[in-house]
């Protein structure tokens, strides 16, 4: 069977298996209360040109499937991938076979294990297709804000801290969050990403901001229904002074009337650039959420969704959501799991980095079984470019229990939480190279570049803190 089949059979497939390519990178630089390479092949940028009434996308490496006609959710169409000369540009990993990597052969510690690319393709899943028209019934339904007018109607406070439990060394800026949320159980933070991410200046609105992710976990708060995931806009630009709010991420579902319900995955892993939003789903790939029209809903009661008593809708207490538009799914048996995510904005085009958490027991056969994988993004979108969009790099890491990473300049930072108790450790690693372990804030979880700031956040209850350090200090 030719590669294209089996990739087009497994995409119809409902479950995806768990289990990396060449490393690559062009360079270029509640409400109530220039080119661096691993390997062989390099990156190149994608552009959408419009010939009559057809679109069709430029050369991206790690892409060659035809994308799907233009749907209600603005996803991009193309009948072929071509080249600027109008030839077709064929990925070699379209008739190659998958091998599934059996773990790696170096040392802990000894830096990146490239991996063969062509092992590791993600599918624009069905959800594109279902969820926006559900979702854009919504956004008639209900009134929509902005993800800039949310920033203008922030309603609670984070509290500034002078130091962070670990061993942090040039810590700049660090905020702890209000009592209720520094203490709760139930509401875990793990995800981080911000402006830095999302727009080419840094900044939302001229404002600089933080948009952490959250998990529920249901049993701990004694309720009979789960929340799924929110999202906290916090803005730092006049620390220490410092508002924010709380976000629901939602999946649209079909109903008379259209309604929604929670994302319920134990998960809060997040990527944010321009209009999209991106969640890790550990075993299902990566979900996408529309950051351009968050719903504003009834925050008086304790549930999600629709309510025909009253004809009102509900967001957990919070008085807006984020509707998912659509996801992507690992395309081959060698999927990965989808840890953690984060966005390398150094590379043309910008691309997503998707790492794995191993730690020999709970999850992999080894501690340093985990893996990074980075996919490009189409720069005007936001979005993979192709129906089928192979990797364009992986590796082993060579570090275990990675909690968080990120990249910029073909080096990886990757914060673990591998020491003995709750201590975390960051470990910068080149693109060759050994790496280098630095002490970094306890129970650590996500890691975000933003300029000469390196920034990352703790989940323990009762020590939970947001924090940015010079970057310098770990280079």
């Amino acid at each position: 069977m030719s590669r294209r089949l089996l990739l087009l059979a497994l995409t119809s497939a409902a479950c995806f298996s768990d289990d990396p390519p060449q490393l690559t990178a062009t360079v270029t630089g509640d409400d109530t209360s220039t080119s661096t390479t691993i390997g062989t092949t390099a990156v190149t940028p994608t552009t959408t040109t419009t010939t009559g009434d057809e679109t069709t996308s430029t050369s991206t490496t790690g892409t060659t499937e035809p994308v799907v006609p233009t749907t209600s959710t603005g996803d991009t169409s193309t009948t072929d991938d071509t080249s600027t000369t109008g030839e077709p540009v064929v990925d070699p990993c379209k008739d190659e076979e998958p091998i599934c990597p059996e773990g790696p052969s170096g040392a802990p510690g000894s830096g990146l294990e490239p991996l063969d690319r062509c092992n590791f393709a993600l599918t624009r899943a069905p959800e594109w297709d279902n969820l926006g028209p559900l979702a854009d019934a919504l956004a008639e339904t209900l009134p929509t804000r902005t993800i800039a007018e949310i920033l203008a109607d922030l309603n609670n406070v984070a509290e500034p801290a002078p130091t962070v439990p670990g061993d942090v060394e040039a810590l700049e800026l660090a905020f702890r969050w209000d009592d209720e949320d520094f203490t709760k159980a139930w509401w875990i933070p793990q995800g981080l990403t911000g402006s830095a991410d999302a727009y080419d200046d840094g900044r939302l609105e001229g404002r600089d901001v933080v948009l952490v992710g959250w998990w529920f976990a249901k049993e701990l708060a004694m309720l009979s229904f789960d929340k799924g995931v929110r999202v906290s806009l916090v803005d730092f630009t006049d620390a220490p002074d410092l508002s924010l709010r709380h976000i629901l991420l939602v999946e649209p579902v079909p109903g008379d009337p259209v309604d929604f319900k929670p994302v319920p995955i134990r998960a809060g892993s997040i990527a944010w650039y321009g209009d999209t939003l991106y969640l890790a789903d550990p075993t299902q790939g990566l979900r996408v959420f529309d950051m351009s029209r968050l719903l504003a809903v009834n925050p008086g009661v304790d549930k999600v969704g629709y309510d025909s008593k009253i004809n009102d809708y509900y967001g957990g207490l919070y008085s807006y959501v984020a509707m998912q538009v659509g996801a992507y799914k690992p395309a081959s048996g060698c999927a990965p799991r989808f840890s953690t995510v984060a966005l390398d904005r150094s590379t043309s085009p910008p691309e997503l980095v998707v790492g794995e958490f191993c730690d020999g027991i709970s999850a992999c056969d080894g501690a340093t079984d985990g893996r990074v994988f980075t996919w490009p993004i189409d720069p005007v979108t936001g979005r993979l470019p192709s129906v089928i969009t192979w990797a364009s790099s992986a590796a082993y890491t060579g570090e275990s229990q990675i909690e968080g990473i990120t990249r910029s300049q073909g080096t990886f930072y990757l914060s673990s939480s591998a020491p003995a108790g709750d201590a975390g450790a960051l470990h910068v690693v080149p693109a060759a190279g050994p790496g280098v372990p630095h002490g970094w804030i306890d129970t650590p979880k996500a890691v975000m570049l933003a300029g000469d700031r390196i920034w990352s956040l703790s989940e323990k209850p009762g020590a939970r803190f947001v924090f940015s350090a010079n970057r310098t200090a770990y280079e």
